[in-house]
């Protein structure tokens, strides 16, 4: 078994007998174990998912036993991420509900539920009383708005939730399991010892909610939601708060408050607060207008006046009041924004929507929050209330034609979809072009010129908007917009290990091919259905997707595209630990490649052969491909696969002590990249060429290209970063 396994026999009885301390590493030990004794594929996926959650304890307890040592010892850095803080902004002026903030002070579960009506203030208590506790919560705040009752069904999934706080936590990437599963243990697991306070906003229903409870003693969960959630109050002992209007006192005083000065109408202060129900979303819209116009109360008491009204038709006169005031570039804004599927959106995103520039989006977004009917909860980003946003989509669609609002959304989605295109060709300029080309963007649309670290800054703050655009885009019929945003996206959901995003992303790609007819870009998005589901180990799903498309590239005698299948086709094998399979599909891209005269892909071929040749150990083997790689991107007159063809070249050098001929190799890379002004390729070579200074003995040299290497992917934010900072660790004296 050890032969088969590739160990020695005594390194696998100290597997086996406990010996070794940590988790062994899953590619080169677990699976070739599994496989030896016979395991099937849906064994592998299950051992797969518990070595996840092995790993994920072992990190945390790791964490928990050399974090006290860091701390005590004399120059010790600061931590490399501070605990999370994720709070939303407190409310400027919070006044009443005095009894309720006791109440929550005086709990002693670790889940209290806020619960009530729409706009009662159940998140403004929340977040007042996260703030003013928070200092009890050393290790930090997790937030998470779960839009539950979005009006665009859009209810945040608990996997993707977790997933934030994951990366709130600071973990890489690259650490993130595959598995959702295990993606929840490792959030029980990083939150077990802590002292934390998580608000988890707007839940749908108990269901939502599960997932996201941590076990640990000291993690106390708040939970707003327009339902009782009297299941949780029943399972877990949830304390249950629930939220009924201000009384008419403290209504009164909410009012004044927010206009900055008490009235000396008491008659027309009652009016108002009575014609708002005391409800508080209502009563800060009538204090934002009397703010604006400095009207008498009496005389905006009587424009509120609707006898013969219930409630509801009271609250809805209040939203209608509080839109006429405003002027007309603000009104269209508004119902704008009421279209818009995104739970928040960004000013330069709004400007595309509006079809206006920065400059007057910024001044009119102003008059939108000195209304009271749009909230700037972090910098430059804008958040509707539920109820708000229902209200200004019906009347968009009650006064905007349907040309008007489809030319408003198409610049939506050309803002999104063209600055995602421009991050892409930033983040990966290896990759071919997008087959389906984008057009010019409507006027309007703005698209934002990027770098790298401003590439993956954007994407990661839009990411959530942009998964809400696609499906929009597709529920709109705009199926080039949705294929072409899906592509766009696939690099940057791929590095960050968002990997059923990326499934999401291109299974609304192929629904959009489909109905294109476009029977190419729904081979593309098989393909990549494929990848997504070979790096999640769902292989017999990988292989009908693949299948799929191959079929599709010879009915419709696609030579290229059948090329490009088998060159995909590698990949999954590759992931399936079928080398040799992978090798000959690589290999039969390349023979494909060849016969259509096409440089580049021919290119990437040969790499591809060569890199599969380098990973099974046959440097010697893998040397002519890579060289016949650097041949074919220099007669295609692609400079950046040249360069990662000979970071390739110069490793198989330096695998077989060729270490003269590897550091050429790099440096002649290093030279193109900084041509090229691509940090991540330059940061690549600069982490190899270090590694060949080691080896040959220059620790001096291989350490200054690491620390070069290490600050050029942190000040771009690439989650390569990690990879090269374990690099320094091994050198590191202390």
């Amino acid at each position: 078994m050890a032969r088969e396994v590739r160990i020695s026999r005594a390194q696998l009885y100290a597997v086996l007998n406990g010996e070794i301390k940590r988790p062994p590493d899953f590619e080169t030990l677990v699976r070739p174990l599994i496989r030896a004794c016979g395991g099937t594929d849906a064994e592998l996926a299950e051992w797969r998912r518990r070595h996840e959650v092995l790993v994920a304890v072992h990190v945390e307890l790791r964490r928990q036993r050399v974090a006290p040592r860091e701390a005590a010892r004399p120059g010790a850095a600061e931590p490399r991420t501070s605990p999370p803080a994720q709070l939303p902004a407190n409310v400027e002026v919070f006044v009443g509900r005095a009894s309720e903030l006791s109440a929550l002070d005086a709990v002693t579960t670790r889940v209290v539920t806020i619960t009530g009506t729409a706009g009662v203030g159940k998140t403004a208590l929340a977040v007042h009383w996260a703030h003013r506790a928070s200092s009890g919560f050393a290790d930090g705040q997790l937030y998470v708005n779960l839009r539950g009752f979005d009006g665009n069904n859009e209810a945040v999934d608990p996997a993707d939730a977790i997933r934030g706080f994951l990366d709130a936590f600071g973990v890489e990437p690259q650490r993130v399991p595959a598995n959702r599963d295990a993606q929840a243990a490792l959030y029980r697991s990083l939150s077990a010892s802590r002292r934390m306070l998580v608000i988890l906003d707007n839940a749908r229903d108990a269901d939502q909610v599960r997932p996201l409870l941590a076990g640990g003693p000291a993690v106390h969960t708040v939970i707003t939601s327009r339902n009782r959630l009297t299941s949780l109050v029943a399972e877990i002992g949830a304390h249950p708060l629930i939220l009924g209007l201000p009384d008419q006192a403290e209504a009164t005083e909410l009012l004044n408050s927010r206009i900055g000065a008490p009235s000396h109408d008491e008659d027309a202060t009652g009016a108002i607060v009575a014609a708002c129900g005391r409800l508080p979303l209502a009563l800060c819209l009538v204090a934002a207008r009397i703010r604006q116009t400095r009207f008498p109360l009496a005389t905006l008491a009587a424009e509120l006046r609707r006898p013969g009204t219930d409630a509801l038709d009271e609250i809805q006169a209040v939203f209608s009041w509080s839109y006429s005031a405003l002027s007309p570039s603000a009104a269209r804004m508004l119902r704008l924004l009421g279209l818009t599927a995104g739970a928040d959106i960004a000013t330069e995103a709004v400007a595309a929507l509006t079809g206006v520039s920065f400059q007057e989006a910024h001044k009119t977004l102003r008059e939108l929050t000195d209304a009271s009917v749009l909230t700037e909860h972090t910098p430059g980003r804008f958040e509707l209330h539920d109820p708000l946003r229902t209200y200004a989509g019906e009347l968009a669609r009650e006064t905007d034609s349907e040309e008007d609002r489809r030319a408003a959304l198409t610049r939506l989605l050309d803002h999104y979809t063209y600055t995602a295109h421009e991050a892409d060709r930033v983040l990966n300029p290896t990759r071919a072009p997008i087959p389906m080309a984008l057009d010019a963007s409507a006027e309007g649309a703005r698209p934002i010129a990027l770098d790298t670290k401003s590439a993956l800054v954007w994407l990661g703050t839009e990411r959530a908007a942009l998964m809400s655009a696609l499906h929009q885009a597709r529920e709109a019929g705009l199926d080039r917009h949705a294929w072409q945003l899906g592509w766009a996206l696939d690099t940057f959901l791929f590095e960050q290990h968002h990997w059923q995003d990326e499934g999401t992303a291109w299974a609304i790609a192929l629904a959009a091919a489909t109905a294109l007819m476009d029977r190419s870009a729904a081979a593309h998005a098989h393909r990549f259905l494929g990848v997504v589901a070979g790096r999640l180990e769902r292989f017999g799903e990988a292989h009908a997707h693949m299948s799929r498309a191959a079929e599709m590239c010879r009915a419709a005698g696609d030579l290229p595209g059948q090329a490009e299948t088998e060159f995909v086709l590698s990949y999954v094998r590759w992931l399936q630990q079928d080398r040799n399979q992978a090798l000959a599909h690589a290999e039969r891209s390349l023979e494909l490649w060849a016969q259509l005269d096409h440089p580049n892909w021919e290119g990437k071929a040969s790499n591809a052969v060569g890199l599969y040749h380098s990973a099974m150990g046959a440097h010697r083997q893998a040397l002519p491909y890579y060289e016949r790689a650097v041949a074919l991107q220099q007669q295609a007159g692609d400079r950046a696969n040249e360069t990662v063809a000979r970071d390739g070249l110069g490793q198989a050098y330096h695998h077989l002590g060729y270490h003269e001929a590897a550091v050429d190799q790099y440096e002649h890379g290093l030279r193109l990249a900084r041509a090229l002004a691509d940090p991540i390729l330059e940061a690549q070579l600069t982490s190899h060429l270090g590694d060949t200074y080691e080896a040959v003995g220059d620790a001096s040299s291989a350490q200054e290209c690491w620390e070069k290497a290490h600050k050029m992917l942190v000040n771009a934010g690439h989650p390569q970063a990690s990879d090269v900072a374990r690099k320094l660790q091994v050198t590191d004296p202390r």
